[in-house]
C-alpha cells in the first residue's frame, strides 16, 4: 500500500480520543480545569475501538488545553497527529472536533485526503469514555468513507 493511501487506522488514528470525553456540569472550555483526575483538561490516554467487525484495538492519547484546543495521536500503533477544538456540553459531557490531512498521491504539496473526527462523551475525576464519528474527504471535499466508534481511559498524571 502507498505511504499516501489513508487505511482504516490512519483514518481512526488519534480519533482515540474521539475522541471524545460528565461532570463539566455546564462549565465552559476555558473553565473545566486542572490535570491528573481534577478536570478534563490535561492529557489522558484512552483505549479505542472503531464499529467494524474486523477492528482493532488502539491506544491513544487525547489532551485538551483550558482554552479549547484538542490535540490526539495514537501511540501503539503510532500514526499521525489530529489537532481541533473542544467544549463542555454540561452534566459532565462534551464535545469536539478534531482534523487531519494528508499529502496527495502526486506527492507533497498535492492535495490529498483529510480526515474529520466528532467526538462526544463525559468524564468523572479518573475516568474519560465516549464515542467517535469520522469522515474522509477526497482533495475535491467529496465524501470517500465515514464511520463510528468508541473509547474509554484514564488520566495520565505528571
Amino acid at each position: 500500500m502507498d505511504e499516501h493511501i489513508v487505511n482504516r487506522r490512519r483514518v481512526l488514528m488519534g480519533t482515540g480520543a474521539a475522541v471524545a470525553i460528565g461532570s463539566v456540569a455546564g462549565a465552559s472550555s476555558a473553565s473545566a480545569s486542572g490535570s491528573s483526575g481534577s478536570g478534563l483538561t490535561g492529557s489522558w490516554v484512552v483505549s479505542r475501538k472503531d464499529n467494524t467487525a474486523d477492528a482493532v484495538k488502539t491506544t491513544t492519547v487525547i489532551s485538551f488545553t483550558a482554552g479549547g484546543v484538542l490535540i490526539s495521536q495514537d501511540i501503539s500503533p503510532a500514526d499521525s497527529v489530529f489537532t481541533g477544538t473542544w467544549e463542555g456540553r454540561g452534566g459532565g459531557g462534551f464535545q469536539g472536533t478534531m482534523w487531519m490531512g494528508q499529502p496527495g498521491p502526486a506527492g507533497p504539496g498535492k492535495p490529498g485526503v483529510t480526515i474529520r473526527v466528532r467526538i462526544r462523551g463525559g468524564w468523572t475525576q479518573g475516568k474519560i469514555w465516549g464515542t467517535y464519528s469520522y469522515t474522509v474527504f477526497d482533495a475535491s471535499g467529496a465524501v470517500q468513507t465515514q464511520g463510528t466508534g468508541s473509547f474509554s481511559g484514564r488520566p495520565i498524571d505528571a
